[in-house]
């Protein structure tokens, strides 16, 4: 009777090794999705952020080639051309139209119209104001310079600290993924040695004698 107990107690055990080790296997199975399902998550949110800081990006490359253009960095020739682009401005223009009639007027108001002074003077206005647009567009350029540099500064620390993220979801399903491979395993060993329990007990048939 009592034997009979032990093979009953033995066979249970088997059967919840068995059972446990496909619980595991598949409760590890879960958690390695969710692991994943995080990564994507966070590659996700990524994507959109540095979709949201592309225009910012873009605006100060580009701002930062037109101060190479206005400095002479990128040759002669595209300086020359650069500053040509700034004369030919509507803003500049309309300044200088503005200053030039003024200068006229004031010339014609005194009977110097056609003077030297008044040629040497609208030369002068237009030289300044040229420095002047000049250097206000490179103080304009340094501005999404800056725009663009700081956006890539934050993208790079999001970068970093989503990379660091993933990486440790990555060691959690990693994990999860061993421990569910493993699982099996220890079911088997368990099933083993219940079985080992199993045979190993001994009882003996009371009419005859003989070991069972």
């Amino acid at each position: 009777m009592g034997a009979a107990a032990a093979g009953i107690s033995a066979g249970a055990s088997i059967l919840s090794g068995i059972a446990g080790g496909k619980g595991a296997s598949k409760a590890a199975k879960v958690q390695a999705k969710a692991y994943q399902q995080g990564i994507d998550e966070q590659r996700r949110q990524f994507d959109i952020t540095q979709g949201n800081f592309q225009p910012f990006l873009e605006a100060g490359t580009g701002a930062l080639s037109g101060v190479g253009d206005l400095l002479g960095l990128n040759g002669g020739t595209v300086q020359s051309s650069a500053i040509d682009a700034l004369k030919a401005s509507p803003g500049f223009t309309s300044l200088f139209d503005t200053g030039a009639d003024t200068i006229l007027q004031n010339a014609s108001a005194t009977g110097g119209l056609r003077g030297g002074n008044t040629q040497n003077s609208l030369a002068q206005f237009g030289s300044g104001l040229l420095a002047q647009t000049i250097q206000q567009q490179l103080g304009n350029l340094g501005g999404l310079v800056g725009v663009g540099s700081g956006a890539a500064g934050s993208l790079g620390s999001l970068g970093q600290n989503n990379a660091n993220s993933i990486a440790q979801l990555l060691g959690q399903k990693g994990s999860a993924q061993a421990a569910g491979t493993a699982a099996p395993y220890a079911a088997f060993a368990s099933t083993v040695n219940g079985l080992g329990s199993l045979f190993g007990m001994g009882g003996s048939n009371p009419t005859t004698g003989m070991k069972w």
